[in-house]
């Protein structure tokens, strides 16, 4: 037995580790959020226009080449190529205003954090990612709806911000903890369900063109349906698995491998049998055991015999 097979000499993390201490979701987009506004910042450009004439250039303002390319309009609708936007977006924040991402973040942290908690990683993640889609979906039909009311409507223009799935994340909070007491600007106190409830009532008055800003209530409106509907109708995503994303980088790395060099690896099926074998053992932490295929049983069964083999020798 090498070093790196005991205990003390493995710095990753192990299956056992990712049970007892599995990593926040949250925090993970969080993190994501944070570091793609810092790449919106760096990838800012002049943005300019011609006069009526087209005699003179304007500068208009200042843009990013990321929103350009990440954030939802209402003609991508016609691009199926851009659909990739309904969930890009809402991972954009507005570069003029940093308190769009923070605020946005703050909530997502206040109520994120118990629904992880209540869903598990997993679960909470596609949910929410779910909401963003969903909302994006909106983003992409509602320009062209207004269009056909309103001649000033633009469906160019473009739609970012992770706020639909933040609203997701209020309402889904408000359903499962509907009496529990908040301070509503960190001074009024304020039952889950009332907050929920006002949240979208203002979305509505912003809807109607009441609020008179350039918020997108729909997307807002959009994830509120979503959230109410995911716990009303008892939604879930667990025949989504995204444990195979996080494999990927290993798998593609192994093929390159082997692409390079073939060589004879006899512990190579030991490897592929313990990352296997991760994979099932997080599985069965969001999902259950009971969510395990025959093959998967079976895959468990031989690495825990054979780890108790290794350990009496």
């Amino acid at each position: 037995m090498g070093i790196y097979d005991r205990d003390y000499g493995r710095s990753e993390r192990t299956p056992w580790d990712r049970i007892e201490n599995p990593r926040s979701m949250l925090i993970v987009l969080i993190v994501i959020n944070v570091i793609v506004y810092v790449l919106q910042l760096l990838f800012m450009h002049s943005v300019q226009s011609t006069t009526a004439d087209g005699l003179e250039v304007l500068n208009t303002g200042k843009q990013s080449y990321i929103d350009e390319i990440f954030a939802v309009r209402g003609v991508s609708l016609v691009r199926p190529w851009l659909w990739f936007q309904t969930l890009t977006y809402g991972f954009l924040h507005n570069t003029g205003n940093i308190f769009h991402l923070v605020f946005n973040m703050f909530l997502l942290f206040v109520f994120g954090r118990p629904i992880e908690q209540r869903l598990g990683g997993q679960e909470f993640l596609k949910t929410y990612l779910a909401a963003i889609i969903f909302g994006g979906i909106v983003a992409m039909i509602s320009p062209w709806i207004l269009s056909a009311f309103m001649p000033a409507a633009s469906v160019h223009s473009m739609t970012l911000g992770a706020s639909g799935g933040v609203v997701a994340m209020i309402v889904i909070f408000a359903c499962f903890f509907p009496n529990q007491e908040l301070l509503f600007m960190f001074v009024f106190p304020m039952k889950a369900w009332v907050l929920a409830s006002l949240v979208v009532v203002m979305d509505l008055l912003g809807a109607a063109g009441l609020a008179g800003s350039a918020t997108a209530f729909d997307v807002h409106l959009a994830g509120a349906l979503f959230g109410f509907l995911y716990v009303k109708r008892r939604w879930d995503f667990q025949w989504i698995d995204l444990t195979r994303l996080a494999d990927l980088p290993g798998q593609l790395q192994l093929r390159s491998r082997r692409a390079k060099l073939k060589i004879h690896d006899p512990e190579r099926k030991i490897r592929e049998e313990e990352r296997e074998a991760d994979r099932i053992l997080a599985k069965i932490h969001q999902s259950g055991e009971s969510s395990l295929t025959a093959r998967e049983r079976r895959t468990l069964e031989r690495y825990s015999r054979r780890k108790r083999q290794s350990r009496e020798t």
